[in-house]
């Protein structure tokens, strides 16, 4: 076990950095909410493509991938892949007719609002907060049992310093301070993931003994035919695809970047790094598999790594998870108080404009105090993010399809939505995770598409 005074001098230190980057950058580019909150066409193609990168990459890269390469294998870290590629890949076709829609919009909410109504922007607005904190609190677990396993910090001290630090340069700098600092953790993340896995191939023999070990001990791990891989993987890219399309910090960086033509860019971009870093995690889950640390799967890399890398190289793998943490916590923020902030001003009228950009900071800061709390009791999330992801995978296709179809009314949408998730319940409570994730997505599909073609009566044309 690691020193504790050397592990949170180390998070002092890293966390006082990007605190420090954050303000400094943002300084004097604050002076309107729209500013704060969406950085409206200021972003070009790299510190956009690094921001959209950073909005998913948090410090789940080190659990989830590795863990479904343990229970499922291959298929389920290409399953897993294609989730994160289809994501990105549906905002290369829906951002633009999203931003051509509603040029003056900031988040997914006020699309909802001017497409629909009020019912189905309160069950957007609902879903995605519900999604983004339950995301929040996970990030700042992840981080307290990380260092907890490393050095024995009390969870409440590395979420309490994680949490505060990151929350000062976002409600500084809002949105510009996050995408800047993203930018930089990426660049710390493609360095640390380099050395990580050159250090797990070095101090695992070699890639010659590596695969002899995988080809002896778990075979099985490495099978395209693996049946109950491939359920798992598909389970993973449905729960992926549907449920980050509600996190408003991607609708943000959508409306950051300056045009079309370079959120295209950036968004193929993102595919293109995204997929080889979900590959290559996922596989680290494999080879701890082969090297029996696979005991615990949500932890096995870090298992692993302490019978295998000498100290320097578990402080390395533990800075490129608070980086990740950190690069993920300040979108999350972000998209939350957004949240807040936009529908705040239409359910508080009262609220002055020049009052709202003191409310996003306030909020920003308040919200930090329960999240790390409640990050700090180490409750298992997962529950949770399986009903976000049930409740997404119902939602999405009506509530994007009314970019599609002029027919496509608020009643449609509203009620394909709740039949589709009261659709996946059944399975959901049987256990049947793959099948109350695809459930949902067909029968909203359907009921929707067969809906609008009886519809006669049409409303305001998209673009």
């Amino acid at each position: 076990m690691l020193s504790y005074s050397y592990i949170m001098l180390l998070m002092i230190f890293t966390v006082g950095i990007f605190t420090g980057i954050g303000v400094l950058y943002s300084k004097g580019k604050i002076s309107t909410t729209d500013d704060f909150l969406t950085a409206r066409g200021s972003t070009g193609t790299k510190t956009l493509s690094a921001t959209l990168m950073a909005s998913f990459l948090g410090v789940f890269l080190l659990f989830t991938p590795p863990e479904a390469g343990i229970l499922g294998g291959l298929p389920a870290i290409i399953g897993y892949a294609m989730g994160v590629a289809s994501l990105y890949g549906a905002f290369i076709v829906l951002s633009p007719k999203v931003r051509n829609y509603l040029p003056e919009g900031s988040t997914l909410t006020d699309y909802a609002w001017k497409r629909y109504g009020k019912k189905m922007y309160g069950l957007t607005v609902i879903l995605s907060l519900f999604y983004m904190l339950v995301h929040l609190v996970a990030e700042l677990t992840a981080i307290g049992m990380v260092a907890s396993q490393l050095a024995g910090i009390p969870l409440i001290h590395t979420t309490l310093l994680v949490g505060f630090g990151t929350m000062i340069y976002t409600a500084y700098g809002g949105l510009r301070a996050s995408m800047f600092t993203d930018l930089i953790q990426m660049i710390f993340v493609g360095i640390l993931l380099v050395g990580v896995t050159a250090g797990f191939i070095y101090y695992g023999g070699g890639t010659h003994t590596i695969f002899t070990r995988i080809g002896t001990n778990t075979p099985q791990l490495l099978s395209l035919s693996n049946w109950g891989g491939i359920q798992y993987g598909l389970t993973l890219c449905i729960a992926v695809f549907a449920a980050n399309l509600f996190h408003q910090g991607y609708w943000q960086r959508i409306y950051a970047g300056r045009n079309n033509e370079i959120l295209h860019k950036s968004l193929k971009s993102s595919i293109l790094l995204v997929v080889p870093i979900m590959l290559l995690t996922g596989f680290l889950g494999i080879l701890a598999g082969a090297f029996h640390a696979g005991d615990n799967p949500s932890i096995a890399v870090f298992t692993l790594a302490s019978s295998l890398f000498p100290k320097a190289f578990i402080i390395g793998l533990f800075l490129l998870a608070l980086v990740l943490v950190m690069s993920t916590v300040d979108t999350l923020l972000n998209g939350i108080v957004a949240t807040f902030t936009i529908d705040g001003r239409r359910l508080f009228k009262q609220l002055k404009e020049e009052s709202v950009l003191p409310f996003a900071r306030t909020i920003t800061i308040l919200l930090m105090i329960p999240a790390a709390i409640l990050a700090a009791k180490g409750y298992s999330v997962l529950y949770l993010f399986f009903v976000a992801d049930l409740v997404c995978a119902g939602v999405f296709f009506p509530l994007f399809y009314g970019l599609f179809s002029s027919r496509c009314n608020e009643k449609t949408a509203l009620w394909s939505a709740l039949l589709g998730i009261g659709s996946g319940i059944p399975f959901f409570v049987a256990g049947k995770l793959l099948w109350s994730f695809l459930t949902p997505v067909v029968v909203s599909g359907g009921i929707c598409l067969l809906a609008v073609r009886y519809q006669k009566e049409k409303i305001e044309t998209v673009q």
